[in-house]
């Protein structure tokens, strides 16, 4: 798997992107990194520059990303998911644990997180209709301005829900879809004994609202964190605020103020993305 590396400290981090994304998606956390902190951001098997897996199944999946994670040679690590890679970040940590190597493990923060495939995801994958209504929604930059648009409440700023579609793989997010569908309800993970955190948007979409409250049932001690004012894209419109979480084993304070990110901030980093995606130095 393709990967991006930054910082030599103790406290490891590895991130995993959701829907659409790739190791891109956590540049803003690895600005200015604590010297205590290495973290590696992965392209999800398909995504970015990491190739596809032999099969397109959740529990194979994660079985080989958890593998790599094993290759690092770190202990009680934290895994940082995205979006629908929070999933992704919780199905890896039990594989790690049925693997034997559940120290490896420290725990899981999943950021504005699904707890299955929404709905609506679900309707992308209906034969013939589901591909057309994909492409006209994501697959053309018309229509992801016009989904941009409609989204507005989801999101602040310049911030784009959409952006990350140039650059993606239409058959392999077509696929995620599919694996995800078929993943299964959160339930399942009941017996996984892990320390988890959410940190999540205010004004995110009221699926991902609902599974945060499906997560929590599933562990009720499992700490929240809502952003106020904040959307679907906590990693990018409340920066500070994530980092707050994210690296608190490293020495930060816990609950620093929401910092929303400028209209050039937010040039800057798709810039750097783009440049990025182009060459960046360190691959898996």
């Amino acid at each position: 798997m393709h990967r991006l590396e930054k910082g030599r400290g103790g406290v490891t981090v590895v991130g995993f992107h959701g829907w659409s994304g790739d190791h891109t998606t956590f540049l803003p956390l690895m600005e200015n990194l604590p010297e205590a902190v290495t973290f590696v951001s992965y392209d999800l098997p398909g995504c970015g520059r990491s190739p596809e897996p032999v099969r397109w199944e959740i529990r194979a999946v994660a079985r080989s990303i958890a593998e790599e994670i094993v290759g690092l040679g770190r202990e009680g690590v934290t895994l940082v998911g995205s979006c629908t890679g929070g999933l992704i970040a919780i199905f890896v940590a039990r594989e790690l644990v049925e693997m034997g190597r559940g120290e490896v493990v420290g725990r899981v923060v999943m950021i504005d997180p699904f707890a299955e495939c929404p709905w609506y995801f679900r309707l992308f994958l209906v034969p013939w209709v589901g591909p057309v209504m994909y492409a006209t929604a994501f697959a053309n930059p018309v229509g992801r301005w016009v989904t941009d648009f409609f989204l507005q409440e989801k999101r602040t700023g310049q911030v784009s829900l959409t952006e990350s579609f140039q650059r993606v793989n239409h058959r392999v997010s077509l696929a995620y879809l599919r694996m995800l569908e078929r993943a299964g309800a959160p339930e399942q993970f009941g017996d996984l004994d892990i320390s988890v955190e959410v940190v999540r948007g205010e004004n995110t979409f009221l699926a991902v609202r609902e599974a945060v409250e499906r997560w929590q049932r599933v562990w009720p001690k499992m700490s929240v964190q809502v952003l106020p004012g904040v959307g679907h894209l906590p990693i990018e419109e409340a920066t500070e605020s994530v980092r707050g979480t994210v690296f608190r084993k490293a020495g930060e304070r816990k609950t620093p103020k929401t910092k929303k990110m400028s209209a050039q901030k937010a040039r800057e980093l798709r810039e750097w993305r783009n440049e990025l995606t182009r060459g960046d130095s360190v691959g898996g």
